[in-house]
């Protein structure tokens, strides 16, 4: 996936090795522990860099994981929306789809780690931070609204659903093939209803 604007201008001329090198070190480094345990001063030593040199690619600590999440990590938010156009608005099979896609994108072994510190350890600041750097993605819920604010909690609704589970996910460390059961499962409620035992 190509790494969006968010890192400034010098970070994006630099040439393709040198560019390559600072992406696998903040990736290892925030991969290996939540972004609030990671620091400039430990980012610029691996690199062997000043630390000036640091806040020439990035404004802060914050742009500089947003660009590692915007290299590595699939927005699930406009793949939900993708696969919903696809299937004409049919929600169920969307979901369903929806599911197969989430549990081959959040087990995939090189990004595993990035994924599970982003749902275990994301909080209200990194939120806010990264809804003004990516409005374009945000702006999908903003569109159903303006056409149907019932619409609009039905997402919010299957949102908060889905980013629950997977939450879960990480923190009890299930397989790809319980997160798929689960999910089809909680799916299955949605549509069906909670009385349901989740077998027909």
């Amino acid at each position: 996936m190509e790494v969006s604007g968010l890192a400034k201008d010098t970070y994006h001329h630099l040439k393709e090795d040198k560019k390559g090198k600072v992406l696998t070190v903040l990736k290892r480094l925030f991969q290996e522990k939540p972004f609030q345990e990671v620091t400039v001063k430990e980012i610029v030593e691996e690199l062997d860099i000043a630390r000036g040199s640091f806040y020439q690619y990035f404004e802060d600590l914050e742009d500089a994981y947003f660009t590692v999440l915007d290299s590595e990590v699939t927005d699930i938010h406009m793949l939900f929306m993708h696969i919903l156009h696809k299937k004409k608005g049919n929600l169920e099979a969307t979901l369903l789809e929806y599911g197969e896609q989430l549990s081959k994108i959040l087990f995939q072994k090189d990004t595993y780690a990035i994924y599970r510190n982003r749902y275990l350890y994301w909080n209200d600041s990194l939120n806010q931070k990264w809804k003004k750097n990516h409005r374009e993605q945000t702006q999908i819920f903003m569109e159903v609204k303006d056409n149907n604010s019932i619409e609009l909690e039905k997402m919010l609704y299957l949102q908060g659903v889905i980013h629950a589970l997977i939450k879960r996910n990480f923190q009890e460390n299930w397989s790809k093939q319980e997160f798929l059961k689960k999910f089809k499962l909680h799916i299955y409620w949605v549509m069906k209803g909670v009385d349901n035992n989740g077998n027909g």
